[in-house]
């Protein structure tokens, strides 16, 4: 089976000529299976060289984003749909990715044994959800069901690296130490969410600047403060 997945502006020609040159060529056709994804955007625009908001992933990377937290940013949306980038939306991707990571962990260090039949019933929901036209959006949230369960278990873990399979977040690898805020910077984190929450803007500030200081960016999200090596 061969497979290409291309923009949704080459489904009118590029196609045709495609097959057409492959055929006189060879006999053959290129593909089994075309995908068509929609464009991204970037602050609503169509991303362009002329409007110059062309990010790599060297540019999210020198911003403090890994390129895990754009494939988690992805699967927000399905591919048949135009997907809006910002900033924003990669501060909430990057927490999401967080907190996937960390509930993980948790059932990593878990000793309760789940029935193999809920098991069972979380992987067929995936699978499900996977086979219906990639349907990230209910994939993600059937992974989230499994994270959150209260109950802690190795066996939620092997059901997530399998997951995982198909998601391609390297959980397997993830090391919670690599990946942890310096104590003194997490503690100044703490206290400028403690600042913003009571509404002490002057405390807020000050604990920003010396994050700086320290040679950190600084985000205000909804979910909190995010910081970033400089």
């Amino acid at each position: 089976m061969i497979f290409i997945q291309v923009g949704i502006d080459h489904i009118p020609i590029h196609h045709e000529n495609e097959i057409a040159q492959s055929k006189g060529f060879s006999g053959k056709i290129p593909a089994n299976y075309w995908m068509h994804v929609n464009f991204l955007l970037v602050n609503g625009e169509k991303m362009s060289k002329s409007l110059n908001n062309l990010y790599t992933l060297e540019d999210l990377n020198s911003k403090g984003y890994e390129p895990l937290v754009y494939k988690m940013f992805n699967f927000t949306s399905s591919y048949r749909n135009q997907i809006n980038f910002t900033w924003e939306a990669m501060d909430s991707a990057k927490i999401a990715l967080g907190r996937l990571r960390e509930g993980y962990i948790k059932h990593c260090n878990g000793e309760i044994k789940i029935p193999l039949e809920e098991i069972q019933e979380y992987e067929n929901k995936f699978l499900n959800a996977i086979n219906d036209d990639l349907n990230m959006q209910v994939a993600m949230s059937v992974v989230w069901d499994v994270i959150k369960n209260t109950k802690k278990s190795k066996d939620f873990q092997k059901l997530l690296l399998k997951f995982d399979e198909v998601l391609g977040l390297d959980l397997k690898n993830y090391k919670p130490e690599e990946n942890k805020l310096p104590e003194k910077i997490q503690k100044l984190v703490e206290l400028r969410d403690e600042a913003r929450k009571n509404k002490n803007w002057t405390e807020s500030d000050k604990l920003r600047d010396e994050l700086i200081s320290n040679g950190y960016n600084v985000k205000d999200t909804k979910n909190g403060t995010i910081v970033s090596l400089i």
